[in-house]
């Protein structure tokens, strides 16, 4: 039988630390003794905040070991369960169990099998609204137990990796696992299926606007293959976020992915064209051109498409925002189709590689097999950008298309969508003041993303 947890958060100024974080994030981390708590990998719990009262059901997550003996946990996916205090729960519950409740006010408590399953019947009952996001939670639960990620995903592996992208780029490594965590996997259709995934998840920031408020280039002949589209905002209201699941095909037909990327602050693309690596011989993943169908049209098509944005006159803008490492916004990104369990917040392992370096990796000799055909794998393509760095120069406008170059776009999506490739389109809003991701409104950073304090 299932088990289930009970965290009670305790006194000020804990628990008002704790409805911050809720109330900002959707989820917060705590400590626990091992020994004491025995944390599964992920199970329901209740939280309660001052400890007379059931205040949230969620899904804890075991997470990393911070000292002998201590964990931290996660809890995410809160669902508010209202007004519903620790003896109303014991008036409800069957007489044979009324003398083993009994939650702390403060700390952990694990039910029995049980009791705990008593407990789920009398939240349920005393609040309806609860019914729906708890099936939601259970589908997430169903999706994450016993799997092993060695399982080969099809396209949508590629399209969650490409929604991750860009909400990484927007919102920073947080702002992801928020998002992915709160993805209930019942919700998948044959043509978008994880994108759909987001569609119903209710973000505290979602400002519900419509997608004619972004301006993006191209979006006309964009919108009539649209098929599922999820809208993010910030806290402040002064910046918005738009994912687009573009595709003419259904799913067992499509080729591949493409994210397009477009910031409105920098008047900046950026266009990643997905490749799979497949396992080779020895049992590393492993890309071989030669193999691909598509891969010599694929890339002519973007050499055509680079050429035809260069010979566009750039926008006079004398500012910082316009400059660039690199003008060329062509891409690869080489991963390993490996499907992702439910609560899984990690972005799909693979490299990025700048078209012009792709090219050239095409000729050179450290990628010549033992038969003289091109493998590309970890060992041969020894410059390349990983997720974090490949973000972090894309939502910095570091790379990316000059200013004033966007009206080529049109044509590029109508390429994209005519050769069969579903097409993820990210477009931001112009932010007044855009923010490092990875701060606080003080400037400092969280324990996850700080590179000199992270455990």
């Amino acid at each position: 039988m299932e088990h289930g947890l009970w965290y009670s958060v305790g006194g000020y100024p804990l628990s008002e630390q704790v409805e911050v974080r809720i109330e900002n994030d959707d989820q917060f981390t705590t400590t626990a003794v091992t020994r004491d708590v025995r944390p599964k990998v992920a199970e329901l719990a209740v939280v309660s905040i001052t400890g007379n009262r059931a205040d949230y059901l969620s899904i804890a997550q075991k997470g990393r070991k911070i000292a002998t003996g201590q964990v931290t946990v996660v809890f995410s996916n809160l669902v508010p369960l209202g007004d519903l205090d620790v003896q109303s729960i014991r008036e409800r519950l069957p007489t044979t169990f009324r003398d083993r409740f009994d939650p702390p006010t403060v700390g952990w408590w694990r039910p029995t099998p049980r009791l705990w399953e008593e407990i789920q019947k009398v939240i349920a009952d005393a609040w309806p609204d609860a019914r729906a996001p708890i099936r939601d939670l259970r589908s997430i639960l169903a999706g994450s137990q016993g799997f092993t990620g060695r399982v080969e995903g099809g396209v949508e592996v590629f399209e969650r990796d490409a929604v991750a992208t860009a909400i990484q780029a927007w919102g920073g490594d947080s702002f992801r696992k928020r998002v992915l965590r709160n993805a209930v996997p019942s919700r998948s259709t044959p043509v978008a299926p994880f994108l759909s995934q987001l569609l119903g998840v209710s973000l505290r920031e979602d400002p519900q606007i419509a997608i004619d408020h972004i301006n993006f280039p191209g979006m006309e002949i964009a919108r009539k293959d649209m098929v599922g589209s999820v809208v993010f905002g910030d806290r402040y209201g002064e910046e918005y976020f738009t994912i687009l699941n573009c595709n003419r095909q259904p799913l067992e037909r499509t080729l591949g992915v493409d994210l397009i990327y477009y910031s409105h602050r920098f008047d900046s693309f950026v266009l990643v064209q997905y490749k799979r690596m497949t396992e080779g011989g020895d049992g590393t993943p492993v890309y071989r051109p030669s193999r691909d169908s598509n891969h010599d049209k694929e890339i002519e098509r973007m050499r055509d498409a680079e050429r035809a944005m260069r010979q566009l006159p750039r926008a006079k803008d004398s500012g910082t925002d316009a400059y660039r490492l690199s003008g060329r916004p062509f891409y690869m990104k080489l991963c390993e189709p490996k499907a992702k369990a439910a609560l899984d917040a990690g972005m799909v392992s693979g490299m990025y590689i700048p078209l012009d370096l792709w090219r050239r990796q095409l000729r050179s000799p450290e990628t010549k097999g033992p038969r003289e055909g091109v493998v590309m794998n970890w060992d041969t393509c020894k410059r390349r950008f990983n997720n974090s760095e490949f973000t972090r120069l894309l939502s910095r406008g570091w790379i990316g298309s000059a200013p004033g170059r966007s009206s080529y776009l049109s044509s590029i999506i109508e390429s994209v969508l005519g050769n069969g490739r579903m097409l993820v389109l990210a477009a931001t809003t112009a932010g007044r003041s855009p923010r490092d991701a990875r701060r606080d409104g003080m400037g400092r950073y969280a324990a996850e993303d700080d590179p000199a304090g992270a455990l």
